[in-house]
């Protein structure tokens, strides 16, 4: 078992702990033969000769300094007195890095490529803070993992590179993001949780470096078989916020040679703001969605509807193109109601936004109005081409049979209104004002139509 020898206050000494491999002896009592290195305490006052002597101490092994928690200042300062590295006394895999930091200053004594030292601490700490600044100017989950991914790779040279986050229903795992050869077939694969060494991280809890996949029975090579991508090695670490894991980093193939210790333990300090971040961009999603989404069918509401034409519009005038609304009403959704009550009607609403959402262009936009009453955001697109959208949808609902889940077969109809820009208005609300008023001529007449404003 490996010793580090500890220069601190016996208050500093209680926060570090024995583990992974390593002891931790006190050395007031003397330095004892076989220490793997030191750390001493960044106290004020403590001198380089004062270092000098501490090193001395360990037969001349390597030293590194401990605080209560990681700043800038305190990386200066450990550089200005000639320390190998610097750690942080309260996290929780201290033993880890201290170990992975000690073989890597031991290396680079030996002639080797430096591997952890103070330039990759500064670096590492520059990492956090970015990531710290990042989740504070961008809640958009996607956007975040493009960064954090982008910090991953500089600091893992690796063939390729992944985030897969936890589904909401946490049966499986799916790739939020993929870099790398054959990357782009990873987009649509699910990862059911256990499966793999990501399914397995996943579901431990626990990182993993494994350095030959082969001779690991829980490396799944259906993904491989999959992508035609050949996976020799993997680095993989839990993202966990909050105490539950919400998905997983995994970096595989290092260049160079075989993942380490050093690599795992970096990539350990870096997912823990990151996992925080993320589910932080997620919560902020959600709790934005909410504002802006029908609860009932999932489509915008009406107040989103506002905001998104408001914009809309800016670039129509800007550009000179047009842009068409279709307004359409339910035909004897009352009866429905009526006949196999409220909860009927729910779930009959629900199927009228699944059809339009089955039956519109992607860039087309759906909100539910109020009650019974849709809008269709139809943009660069005339009144002609909203009558070839809007009679689709039409035929659509009328051929439906609603209610088949609880064994009925219900069919109801819908009245269209179309009002475009510039021709019929130039504002939001004269655009939903002037298709209004087409719809309820169709009302007016037999219903189950279309008509554009006049």
């Amino acid at each position: 078992m490996a010793r580090v020898a500890v220069f601190a206050s016996a208050r500093l000494r209680k926060t570090l702990r024995d583990g992974d491999g390593l002891r931790f002896v006190d050395a007031a009592d003397g330095v004892p033969d076989g220490c793997l290195g030191g750390l001493a305490e960044l106290r004020p006052g403590l001198t380089g000769a004062r270092v000098e002597a501490l090193r001395a101490q360990l037969g001349g092994g390597p030293l590194g300094s401990v605080a209560a928690a990681i700043s800038e200042a305190g990386l200066r300062r450990s550089a200005q007195l000639g320390f190998d590295f610097h750690v942080a006394s309260a996290g929780r895999t201290v033993a880890r890095e201290v170990k992975a930091r000690l073989l890597a200053a031991r290396q680079a004594s030996a002639g080797a490529a430096p591997g952890f030292g103070l330039a990759v601490t500064r670096e590492r700490l520059q990492i956090l803070t970015d990531i710290v600044k990042t989740a504070n100017s961008i809640l958009e989950p996607d956007k975040l993992i493009d960064v954090i991914m982008g910090k991953i790779q500089v600091l893992i040279p690796s063939e390729a590179w992944s985030i897969l986050l936890v589904d909401e229903t946490r049966n499986f795992l799916s790739f939020a993001l993929a870099l790398g050869d054959k990357s782009s077939d990873l987009a649509k694969l699910r990862v059911k949780m256990g499966e793999g060494i990501a399914g397995w991280v996943a579901q431990s809890g626990e990182s993993l470096i494994v350095n030959d996949v082969h001779e690991d029975p829980r490396f799944a090579s259906k993904f491989d078989d999959q992508t035609q991508f050949q996976t020799r090695s993997i680095l993989c670490a839990p993202l966990v916020s909050r105490g539950r894991s919400i998905g997983v980093v995994e970096v595989l193939n290092r260049r160079g040679g075989d993942f380490t210790q050093a690599d795992l333990v970096l990539l350990m300090t870096l997912v823990e703001p990151c996992a925080i971040a993320i589910e932080n961009a997620q919560l902020f999603q959600r709790a934005e969605q909410l504002t802006v989404t029908d609860d009932l069918t999932r489509l915008f509401n009406s107040r989103y509807l506002t905001l998104y034409l408001e914009r809309e519009l800016t670039r129509c005038r800007r550009h000179g193109i047009p842009l068409s609304l279709v307004f359409l009403d339910l035909d004897g959704f009352k009866a429905v109601n009526d006949l196999y009550g409220h909860l009927a009607g729910s779930a009959t609403l629900t199927e009228v936004g699944r059809i339009l959402a089955d039956t519109v262009r992607e860039s087309d936009t759906l909100a539910r109005y109020g009650g019974d009453e849709f809008v269709i955001v139809l943009p660069e697109t005339p009144s002609a081409g909203a009558l070839v959208i809007a009679e689709r949808i039409r035929q659509a609902i009328e051929a439906h049979a609603f209610l088949a889940e609880q064994g009925r077969s219900v069919h109801i109809s819908a009245s269209f209104g179309i009002a475009c820009f510039p021709d019929h208005a130039q504002t939001p609300e004269g655009l939903v004002q002037k298709a209004d008023q087409a719809m309820y001529r169709v009302k007016e007449a037999n219903k189950n139509g279309v008509q554009v404003a006049r």
